[in-house]
């Protein structure tokens, strides 16, 4: 008698500003990015027009009110769905309300020693001072708050994207 085999779960992975999520989209078809931006604000028609978004990260928008649940939905539509094997979500979630929500996943932070690489990831990219400031500010605060969560943890070393994280760790 055959035994079938057993679909591989989708992994949810939520990683830290400028770790290359949307590189790794470009780059893999079984890879999805839900932007948390999508769904936190509604646009204006400028805001809208506006080719590089990452000028518009830190900058005034209004909230959506349907936000942080139409994100956590869309987040467990793609999980059900099964479509893609990784599912690469933004950083700024409150982590234990995600899990209360029913959502599993994964923490991909840098190591604060690469605060300067990422400093310079995020000007490359075209993002505003403000929120270049963000990542100089946070980086420290944001990692010891990761690594005092229950969840797995992936700890991007200096000179490491997601992406190298993931092979070192046998994901990808």
């Amino acid at each position: 008698m055959e035994k079938k085999l057993a679909k591989k779960e989708t992994l949810v992975i939520s990683a830290w500003i400028c770790a290359g999520k949307s590189y790794l989209t470009k780059k893999y078809t079984n890879i999805i990015e839900l932007p948390s931006g999508d769904y936190k604000y509604i646009l204006t028609d400028e805001q809208k027009a506006v080719v590089n978004k990452e000028s518009l990260k830190s900058t005034k928008r209004e909230i959506n009110p349907a936000w942080p649940r139409n994100y956590y939905d869309a987040i467990l539509t793609e999980v059900k769905n099964g479509k893609y094997d990784i599912i690469l979500i933004a950083p700024c979630m409150p982590f234990s309300e995600m899990r209360d929500y029913g959502i599993k996943f994964v923490l991909a932070y840098p190591d604060p020693t690469c605060k300067e690489e990422y400093i310079q990831r995020a000007r490359k990219r075209g993002a505003n001072e403000e929120f270049v400031k963000r990542i100089e500010t946070n980086i420290q605060s944001d990692f010891e708050d990761f690594v005092n969560q229950p969840n797995e943890k992936l700890i991007m070393q200096p000179g490491e994207y997601l992406e190298d994280a993931l092979i070192r760790a046998g994901i990808l």
